[in-house]
């Protein structure tokens, strides 16, 4: 969905200085309110390596989904919104340190982050999902991991659950976002892939990937919602009064349509 604003800002991505392996102790900066970032612009990240949550395509442009979210969202705000893309493994410190207002990422509201950022009402919710090249007959629950070499997301939790499950069963490699650990797993650099199951089963729409998903059996989900520093209830209040009107209006079941599938129910 093309959205147009005149308060929108929009520029060419601004890929935010790596900072290293997630630190949840990252001392928080002074949060920026409603009141500041309506005088100035708001500061959303995302990874960009999400698709089709958010990416770069052909053209050189971040698009997606959480990407049309934020565009809508500060529309609703009467906000100028500035989009960068963030590494994964280091976007909730770079929000708690100040470096952006929000991350509008698609980023699960699990107990830990919640040490270290606030989240808005959930905007949808995802589980986690095992996959395998389509040859593979040896992996049917996770006691068959054994050996194996385990692929995920840096930062997801994805990797929180491979790297807890592991206990020295299979050697866990990461990955900094989903296409990259597709290819590995396609190419047989890595034996299972554990990735959020929506984003995989759009590029299974898009490309004949010779990859099957494996049931082992029940495995977390987690609501995702939007990260916004702690210190800014008005922020965090109109960005759950604005998800509240997308919804009402039919631009949220737009978006929907875009990016995830026609009528696909994704409340």
């Amino acid at each position: 969905m093309t959205m147009h604003n005149n308060r929108l800002v929009r520029p060419l991505i601004g890929t935010l200085a790596l900072l290293g392996a997630v630190t949840l102790a990252t001392l928080p900066a002074q949060a920026r309110d409603l009141p500041a970032i309506q005088e100035d612009v708001f500061q959303v990240a995302n990874s960009g390596a999400y698709p089709p949550f958010s990416f770069v395509n052909t053209d050189g442009e971040l698009v997606g989904f959480d990407v049309d979210i934020a565009e809508a969202l500060a529309e609703k705000m009467g906000v100028a919104v500035n989009i960068q893309t963030s590494p994964w493994n280091g976007i909730v410190a770079a929000l708690a340190g100040g470096r952006f207002d929000a991350c509008i990422c698609s980023m699960s509201a699990t107990e830990e982050r919640q040490k270290a950022v606030d989240f808005t009402d959930p905007y949808y919710s995802s589980g986690l999902s095992i996959w395998v090249r389509e040859e593979t007959d040896d992996v049917a629950s996770i006691a068959d991991f054994e050996g194996k070499r385990v692929g995920s997301t840096l930062g997801e939790t994805g990797n929180q659950w491979a790297t807890e499950k592991a206990e020295g069963r299979w050697r866990n490699q990461t990955f900094q976002g989903l296409p990259d650990m597709l290819n590995a797993l396609t190419t047989g650099r890595i034996d299972v892939m554990v990735a959020d199951d929506i984003p995989v089963y759009v590029a299974l729409t898009e490309d004949d990937l010779p990859i099957k998903q494996v049931d082992v059996g029940e495995l977390p989900r987690f609501p995702a919602a939007i990260a916004v520093q702690k210190g800014s209830p008005q922020l965090k209040a109109a960005l759950n009064e604005a998800l509240a009107e997308i919804r009402a209006d039919g631009t949220y079941q737009e978006i929907v349509d875009t990016w995830i599938g026609p009528g696909v129910d994704f409340n």
